[in-house]
């Protein structure tokens, strides 16, 4: 059977990649109102597409490879360019990045010792997902707007807690998987 691969979640999916370049362009030219908008769409885009692929049962593999590829390409783009103009703290910027190399070289040796691979995100990746997102949307908003320190730290924080404790998930969780597969 066939995938309907061109749906409606899939585009807006394909329009977070379109606009990620257009985010980090916008932060290094300063403009700042304009990367928080770009950002913002971005971010209701992700939203959209996961309740739309799922209340109109538009799922297809295609998708559930596109979406987190989409999300990582944004999120790694967005957090670098905000650590390259001294928006976002290194540790943010080291554990974002590590997160990311962990998932995607797990779910590479998942694949090559498996053949198995199926994305499959967890409740704790999808809030850490929203979670960077929001942060990523609080810094720039710092720097249209100056916040209060104690929003901008609890941002910070909180998203830091959650890509630690989600990528130390992934680890455990596709190392059992793996040895299960084996054995």
């Amino acid at each position: 059977m066939r995938e309907n691969i061109i749906n409606i979640p899939n585009l807006l999916t394909l329009s977070r990649i379109f606009l990620t370049p257009f985010i980090v362009y916008a932060i290094l030219m300063e403009q700042t109102v304009l990367a928080l908008g770009l950002m913002l769409v971005a971010g209701i885009s992700d939203m959209l597409d996961g309740v739309i692929a799922k209340r109109f049962n538009q799922h297809t593999v295609v998708g559930s490879y596109m979406d987190p590829i989409a999300d990582k390409l944004l999120l790694i783009s967005s957090i670098v360019t905000l650590f390259i103009v001294d928006q976002v703290p290194l540790f943010l910027f080291l554990a974002v990045v590590f997160r990311d190399v962990i998932i995607v070289g797990g779910a590479v040796t998942y694949e090559l010792v498996t053949r198995r691979l199926k994305m499959e995100p967890t409740f704790l990746s999808k809030a850490t997902t929203t979670l960077q997102i929001l942060c990523v949307l609080i810094i720039m908003l710092n720097m249209a707007v100056p916040l209060s320190e104690i929003v901008l730290q609890a941002a910070v924080w909180t998203t830091f807690l959650f890509t630690i404790l989600s990528g130390v998930h992934y680890m455990v969780a596709w190392t059992l998987k793996a040895v299960n597969e084996e054995t």
